[in-house]
């Protein structure tokens, strides 16, 4: 297959969907169309009616929101389709490629789907090991492996509602490990007894030694026994809901950072707003500054694209 001289990157995630028409040497971003169609909701909506296979329906949407790009849409292009297309609820399910992973994309499991009256797709699968999986975060990965290359080994953070930890050494990504982080911090701020003295507020500095204390707490793995606390802390010591909510924060980041401890290699973080201001703390609370580095968010916002570039390239050779 011959490089196009663009591409229309396709994030489609479970609960949002984004096009953005690439100019594929430069990364030039020259439109962008986003809708709250999900994978979910798009899911949801073919299982109502009969009239379409779910390909079909997957790949009607798909052909409608294009229109909604700026410029003359050639054929000539390819759609990068990365995460949850290719899952059992997306268009075409494909396997998880098995880890470990070249920095190249290579090892993944990608489908070529031709079509007359729209761009063809290149539907790239998602990456697993023996107990765990992941659709998406693999390519940001690989958009990131230019800084990663610069070191021996080391483990990528990619913090979020299930976070991963992605180790890696000498250009090759070799396991990861899923954290329900985000999701369980949801759960419990919203839907236990603990909701009535949690109250979510803008981070200021005033809040940074309870954030500490509960990533302490998490780092030495008292997550069960300190959850109640939380209570007892609005009920006796009449320690505010918002500084409760930073003392939960950093109990979850505490826990799920705890494995690092005795890790080798630098540790990169790659997140952007509060979430790089607590796992920043966090991972200085236990780690050498010299150990930590900090992806920018210029790179952070262009990492999805560079890895569909990178499996665009690596596809065409």
């Amino acid at each position: 297959m011959k490089l196009p001289e663009k591409f229309i990157s396709c994030d489609w995630g479970t609960t949002n969907f984004r096009l953005r028409l690439i100019e594929t040497t430069t990364l030039k971003i020259l439109s962008e169309h986003t809708t709250d169609m999900g994978i979910k909701k798009c899911f949801s909506e073919f299982k109502e009616q009969s009239h379409l296979s779910q390909n079909q329906f997957f790949e009607a949407y798909l052909k409608e929101q294009i229109k909604n790009l700026d410029g003359t849409i050639s054929n000539d292009y390819v759609i990068v389709a990365s995460g949850m297309l290719s899952s059992s609820i997306g268009m075409h399910e494909l396997e998880y490629a098995n880890m470990p992973l070249a920095f190249n994309g290579k090892d993944l499991i990608s489908k070529y789907i031709p079509f007359d009256d729209m761009p063809d797709l290149l539907l790239v699968s998602g990456a697993k090991t023996n107990a765990d999986v992941m659709r998406g975060e693999e390519v940001q990965a690989i958009g990131l492996s230019a800084e990663l290359s610069k070191y021996d080994k080391g483990v990528l953070l990619l913090p979020g509602t299930h976070c991963k930890h992605i180790a890696f050494e000498a250009n090759v990504f070799k396991d990861f490990t899923t954290f329900m982080t985000g999701e369980l911090f949801d759960t419990i701020s919203k839907h236990t007894i603990l909701s009535a003295s949690l109250s979510s507020a803008p981070w200021n500095e005033s809040f940074k030694d309870m954030f500490l204390k509960g990533v302490e707490k998490g780092l030495a793995d008292q997550q069960m026994q300190s959850l109640f606390s939380i209570r007892a802390n609005t009920l006796i010591n009449q320690v505010s809901d918002e500084q409760n909510f930073y003392f939960l924060s950093g109990l979850m980041i505490g826990g799920e950072l705890a494995g690092l401890k005795n890790k080798k290699g630098t540790i990169f973080l790659a997140a952007s707003g509060i979430y790089n201001i607590l796992y920043k703390l966090a991972l200085e609370s236990f780690l050498p500054a010299e150990r930590i580095v900090c992806f920018e968010e210029q790179t952070l916002e262009q990492a999805l694209l560079t890895g569909q570039q990178q499996i665009l390239q690596t596809y065409a050779e």
